[in-house]
């Protein structure tokens, strides 16, 4: 597969979804699911001022620094965002996943490499063409900003995984938020795509120091590890207990 990035107008193929955006709108209970945001109308707007963009794994999709000059909302496939420290290491920011949006910048420019981990494909949508709709449909651009708060509650969630002394429980607040990614695509176990060198960047671990935890999760029991990319929780009540914050 090449590592240039498939492009088709969003208009062009019948069989193409509408973009979706997922998130637990402003209104609800505390507790509540995530929720589809946008109308069968709003999805079709969108998809219309949009290109699909198909990228294969482990393709950059832009990096940290160079101009900004659209928005993305994956429709398929897991991408990582990171920034490469002056010291030579790696932060991963996030994971994410299918119905979620990137591409938010700063002054012009991207804030994080952004990185495919699985062939990914996405809907494009350059920033004067989301304007323009959003000064149409006003609907659409607070569905967004309710995407946005979204996006940052996960990242004030992965400020607590950081703040676990144990890589244990660091582990074990990663699985349980990957598996209400899983749980939302109809999947009974845990995906688990990326590799063991990204999921210690994004915890603030030594890949030994995972390997070191995923045994220990191994052999009290909790979760089993299938293979390189899927976990099954094994005891549903211990695993809730070591993934709780503390």
């Amino acid at each position: 597969m090449s590592n240039q990035p498939t492009r088709r107008n969003g208009t062009d193929t019948p069989s193409t979804h509408e973009p979706e955006l997922v998130a637990v709108p402003f209104l609800k209970a505390a507790g509540s699911e995530p929720v589809e945001l946008l109308t069968e109308q709003q999805r079709q707007q969108l998809l219309q001022c949009a290109t699909i963009r198909e990228f294969p794994a482990r393709t950059i999709v832009y990096r940290a620094g160079s101009p900004a000059d659209s928005v993305f909302v994956i429709a398929e496939g897991v991408i990582k965002s990171y920034r490469d420290l002056a010291s030579g290491r790696r932060r991963i920011a996030a994971f994410m996943f299918a119905r979620d949006l990137f591409g938010l910048a700063e002054a012009g420019h991207y804030v994080n490499t952004v990185q495919t981990i699985t062939p990914v494909r996405v809907y494009e949508i350059r920033f004067e063409a989301l304007t323009e709709l959003f000064q149409r449909e006003p609907g659409i651009e607070l569905q967004f900003l309710c995407k946005i708060v979204h996006i940052l509650r996960e990242v004030q969630h992965h400020t607590i995984i950081m703040g676990r002394r144990d890589a244990v429980g660091r582990l074990a607040m990663l699985l349980r938020l990957l598996q209400k990614q899983s749980q939302m695509r109809g999947h009974r176990e845990i995906a688990l795509p990326m590799s063991r060198s990204d999921i210690a960047n994004y915890l603030g671990l030594s890949p030994e120091a995972v390997s070191r935890a995923s045994r220990r999760l191994e052999r009290q029991g909790i979760v089993e590890f299938v293979g390189r990319g899927e976990v099954r929780v094994i005891d549903r009540q211990r695993f809730a207990a070591v993934a709780a914050a503390a």
